[in-house]
């Protein structure tokens, strides 16, 4: 790739890559040590919002509903957290052209909704021992920092990232159609 763009664009390409991937890892650094005790949270929350039905419950009952609740939020934020490496191992691709093409699944994959999913088995843990489902009201419920990261941090950087790697694209697509033209009038001088 680098042979065929301007110097200064793999730099900034180079850079803008470095800052998302900075922003990316830091995203999940705290889902994979803040988001687990946030669904626990919440879930108590849920629990607590229905104390007659809390108030049946037996001490040993009471324990393995919250191993439950445990288990099934470190499930989903390994899973959330794996997810995410996996995105943003496709940025180490040099392939940019491949790359561009991945960069709308890949930020529609890093916003709160996709990360507000991850109450899924854990409500499905509360539903069963009769309670109501929780939601998580935003980022800021994971932590502030969390919040910082993915709504004010990721999007500019991942902006930035992209507004560069759709120029490299670009200058690489029409540099191949100018190598394809020349290849097929060195074809005919031939022929």
């Amino acid at each position: 790739m680098a042979d065929h763009l301007d110097p200064a664009l793999v730099r900034d390409l180079t850079e803008a890559k470095a800052a998302l991937a900075r922003h990316g890892i830091v995203i999940i650094r705290s889902i994979e040590t803040e988001l687990e005790p946030a669904l626990v949270a919440e879930a108590k929350d849920s629990m607590a919002s229905s104390p007659s039905r809390l108030a049946r419950l037996k001490d040993d009952e009471l324990d393995e509903l919250m191993g439950k609740i445990r288990k099934a939020a470190l499930g989903e934020a390994s899973e959330l957290k794996k997810l995410y490496t996996r995105l943003l191992a496709k940025l180490g691709t040099d392939y940019i052209g491949d790359l561009v093409k991945e960069l709308d699944g890949i930020d529609q994959l890093f916003k709160w909704d996709r990360v507000a999913k991850s109450v899924g088995s854990v409500n499905a843990v509360l539903v069963d021992a009769g309670f109501q489902e929780m939601v998580l009201s935003g980022p800021n419920a994971v932590s502030d920092n969390f919040a910082v990261e993915l709504a004010d941090k990721w999007p500019p950087s991942f902006s930035r990232f992209r507004s560069l790697a759709d120029s490299a694209a670009k200058v690489l697509r029409e540099q191949e159609k100018e190598e394809a033209a020349a290849k097929a009038r060195k074809g005919k001088r031939k022929g």
